[in-house]
């Protein structure tokens, strides 16, 4: 017996690429007699080896790991640590969380999914749609956000334990790209609260739309000015390196550096654009203007915890003045968001993780994923980061650094944690304008055009759940994902519940009309009446009028007969025979046929293959 071990998928075939699909070897086997029979056992010692490194994947490429490899891990960790610092402080106001905490969100995933995951791209870190997610559940309390996140890491990780991957399938990519395109706009909607400069205190799509523009006539003019001019320069500076021509072996060494260059500071945007606002913030507000404070200028992120997280258990009671809150209390608050969030979690950054595993020519794991992603939040928790995630944007730019192994993310989590020790003094003067700038450039690209041409053009009916989610997300999320699943499930069910049922007629003279029924689809209890409904209405009913002797049932089209439908079989096959018509079955699998044969139906013949479809 071979064992494939699909979750080491990190094989060093190449220099360029370490990682392709492991190549498949016979285990050690040893002989042994027992009862007088000689019995084969697989080797004990490489059988542990290989379920070890099933469940610590960095056991597989770490000791193949080469030094110039280093070089590309540190460029691309360094360069994704540029992207997620000013998108961990944009990120955790749409979690409604102080600042610091979308920085304290964005280290520890590296760190673990290093040694538990299976894809050397992904990135783990706080994402826009899980920031949502967490300001649904977490009700902007920092106490509440942490729990969920140990809470949604045990649920993650017991998915994975007991390989349960396969319940992802269920949710079609209709439903993702819905959920996707409305979660988008709510978060952009969220954000311009900040580009105007007002305030609104609802979380939900239409009264904080409502909100906004009723507050419309209080909008700051400084932090207008801000957030548009950051909006375009991170337009423009997404674009820019696409203008240049690629490299090529002609080019000078002051061109390869110019490029180069060009492309750092494309890729850098959201840092380049949040440090050059903080600056431009600071400058205002260190002139001596009486009436440019904080309220009236540019709004300023202002004072927040210095330093590094404490590294603790999460809290599982919250003290609020004279009133404790009990883990009954805040788990009842978080409610379904102990479901939602980690399976959301884990859909997103797994279909991440597939893309890029098919992009770059190596397995994924998907239940090894899911221990991955699980003990990173679980961790994670022990330092107050909200849940994390896979981030596309990140793990593309992870791809396009030439990273080699997972690895790239302790140089990013390294960068994160420098920056929490010495930089968040200077996090003060960071406009919020200019965060909110980030977050819509960031999400404005998620809105899923494509998928709806797409389907269009393809199959127009899966646009049905991809509305459902999208419209229903606009009042709660949750409800949104279960009306899309549901309306899929429904389109998936249909045909079997309402098969289509051809048939033909074959006359003979002699034995009269031979009516043959070809269902389309296998027959299951929902279609069972329908099934036999529409069969006697197409006898007594519809070809009435000829001398039918014979109503043949065509399996061909059926891989399964369970016990409902054989029982509305047989009550037909009785049926008929009060009209001498006999019925039969053809082309019926050996499974088919048994179970037919064990319920002992006197009134219906079974043959074992095709019948004549000669007339005379």
């Amino acid at each position: 017996m071979t064992n494939i071990n699909v979750s080491d998928p990190f094989i060093n075939n190449s220099e360029s690429q370490p990682f392709l699909p492991p190549k498949i070897e016979e285990p050690e086997k040893s002989k042994k007699t027992i009862f007088g029979q000689e019995v084969e056992f697989e080797c004990t010692t490489s059988k542990c080896l290989d379920i070890t490194k099933s469940y610590f994947p960095i056991l597989s490429w770490l000791p193949k790991y080469k030094l110039n490899w280093l070089q590309c891990d540190i460029i691309a960790g360094l360069t994704v640590g540029l992207t997620v610092i000013p998108q961990g402080l944009a990120y955790a106001q749409i979690a409604g969380l102080p600042v610091q905490y979308g920085l304290y969100s964005a280290f520890m995933g590296g760190f673990v999914y290093c040694i538990f995951g299976t894809s050397k791209d992904i990135t783990l870190g706080p994402t826009a749609i899980m920031s949502l997610l967490v300001h649904t559940y977490g009700d902007g309390d920092p106490v509440q956000a942490v729990l969920l996140t140990f809470l949604a890491g045990v649920v993650q990780f017991a998915m994975g334990i007991l390989r349960l991957g396969f319940i992802m399938r269920f949710i079609s990519t209709p439903v993702i790209s819905g959920f996707t395109s409305a979660a988008a706009i709510t978060i952009a909607l969220g954000q311009f609260k900040h580009i105007f400069g007002v305030k609104t205190t609802s979380s939900s799509f239409v009264p904080q739309l409502i909100e906004m523009l009723k507050a419309l006539g209080d909008t700051n003019v400084w932090d207008v000015v801000m957030g548009l001019s950051c909006i375009a320069c991170l337009v423009l500076l997404r674009y820019i390196k696409d203008w240049i021509e690629p490299e090529s072996p002609d080019d000078t060494i002051c061109q390869k550096i110019s490029k180069k260059f060009v492309w750092l500071i494309s890729t850098a945007r959201n840092a380049v654009v949040v440090i050059s606002a903080a600056f431009v913030a600071y400058a205002i507000h260190s002139q001596d203007i009486t009436s440019c404070k904080v309220e009236d200028c540019v709004t300023l992120t202002g004072k927040i915890d210095e330093g590094l997280p404490d590294f603790k258990p999460p809290e599982f009671n919250e003290v609020n003045g004279n009133t404790t809150v009990t883990t009954k209390e805040l788990v009842s608050r978080i409610g379904d968001g102990m479901f939602v969030i980690p399976l959301m979690g884990l859909l997103e950054s797994i279909a991440i993780g597939k893309a890029f595993a098919r992009k770059n020519d190596y397995l994924l794991d998907t239940n090894q994923e899911m221990i991955a992603i699980g003990a990173s939040n679980i961790l994670s928790s022990f330092v107050s980061s909200y849940c994390v995630t896979g981030s596309f944007s990140r793990t593309a730019i992870n791809a396009q650094s030439n990273v080699k192994t997972p690895a790239g993310g302790i140089f990013t989590g390294a960068l994160v944690i420098l920056s929490l020790a010495v930089l968040t003094p200077s996090f003060y003067y960071i406009p919020k304008a200019a965060l909110a700038a980030v977050i819509i450039s960031a999400v404005i690209y998620m809105v899923d055009y494509a998928t709806v041409v797409t389907l269009w053009k393809v199959k127009k009916i899966d646009l049905l759940p991809l509305i459902a989610t999208f419209l229903v997300c606009f009042w709660q999320i949750p409800y949104g994902i279960l009306a899309g699943v549901a309306v899929s499930l429904l389109i998936m069910l249909y045909p079997n519940a309402f098969p289509g049922i051809p048939y033909k007629t074959i006359t003979n003279r002699d034995s009269g009309t031979n009516v043959i029924v070809t269902p389309e689809a296998g027959l299951h209890y929902p279609a069972a009446e329908y099934v036999t409904d529409k069969i006697r209405h197409l006898i007594f009913k519809k070809i009435s009028d000829q001398d039918i002797s014979t109503i043949t049932i065509d399996a061909s089209n059926l891989s399964h007969l369970d016990y409902t439908a054989i029982q509305s079989f047989i009550e037909l096959a009785e049926e008929f025979n009060k009209h001498d018509i006999k019925m039969t079955f053809i082309n019926l699998s050996t499974d088919m046929m048994d179970s037919l044969q064990k319920a002992d139906p006197t009134s219906i013949i079974i043959f074992d293959s095709d019948i004549d479809d000669s007339s005379s």
